[in-house]
Formats: structure tokens, sequence, C-alpha cells
């Protein structure tokens, strides 16, 4: 599931206490067709991350802005910045998908 054509996906368990500055129950960051995670993913959570890597394919750089906008319009409105963002919740349901198609 993983490759140029679908992302790489890049394990560095010294990842895991820099990335708990900022969310204390996180996993994984996507960066363009690159995953980084802390620990090997599960096939769940590497449908989620692969999400990110296409949403990276279809807004290039500019996803970073449109996450963030997300965010604060999201945090603005009453919901959580980060599990109620557009962004996660389209993850959210490909890593609730069987994979499959």
């Amino acid at each position: 599931m993983t490759g140029p054509a679908r992302g790489q996906v890049h394990v560095r368990p010294r990842l895991r206490a820099v990335g708990a500055l900022l969310l204390p129950d996180w996993l994984a960051i996507t960066i363009g067709s690159h995953v980084w995670a802390w620990r090997p993913l599960n096939d769940r959570e590497l449908r989620h991350e692969l999400a990110h890597v296409s949403q990276w394919r279809s807004h290039g750089a500019g996803l970073l802005l449109l996450y963030l906008v997300a965010a604060l319009r999201t945090w603005r409105a009453g919901g959580d910045w980060y599990r109620d963002n557009p962004f996660e919740r389209a993850a959210l349901a490909a890593e609730r998908s069987d994979g499959a198609g």
C-alpha cells in the first residue's frame, strides 16, 4: 500500500516526544506524499494518512493554509479545531472504510 505512487511511510520513534508537544495523542503527520509516524501504522491508520496524501495531491502546498483556515472556522463555530476539521473528518471516513475499491 505504500511506495512512490501511494506515499512513503517513515517510522521514527523519536518523533513521539516532538509531536506530543502539540497533540498528546498524535501518531503521524503527513507532508506531501510522506507520512511520518513514531510507530508502524495499522491498516486503518494507514488509510487515514493516505487520505491526507490525497489531500496534498489535490491542494498542493496550499493545503497548509486551507487546513489552518478550516481549523480556525471549526474552532470559532464551537467545534474541536482538530477532530471536527473537515480535512480530518474526511481522513477519518477513509480510515473507517474497508480499503476495498
